[in-house]
């Protein structure tokens, strides 16, 4: 697996994309942890409906397993040559 990110100088949006060359038999749960946000934002993912803030997408990252990353980010992590783009806003209050 191999992530790239890029985040915009004011840190209200980013872009990640996910990159899966040859999928593992049988491993663990995976976790992109997202770098550059600001802790502070309360950041949405198009396509998801939950809001994730900053500190927690660099913390704890975004959760990629086949049942929640399937449905959640549709992306299946057991095929070869797969990949997702994420694109990150922050919310606007």
């Amino acid at each position: 697996m191999t992530a790239c990110m890029v985040v915009s100088k004011d840190q209200k949006e980013a872009l990640v994309g996910y990159y899966q060359v040859l999928a593992k038999p049988n491993h663990g749960y995976s976790r992109i942890l997202l770098k550059g946000l600001n802790g502070d934002f309360e950041y949405e993912i198009k396509g998801v409906e939950n809001t994730f803030f900053g500190d927690e997408l660099m913390n704890v990252g975004i959760q990629l397993t086949n049942n929640i990353f399937d449905a959640h980010f549709g992306v299946n992590e057991s095929g070869d040559f797969s990949s997702k783009l994420f694109k990150l806003k922050a919310k606007e209050w």
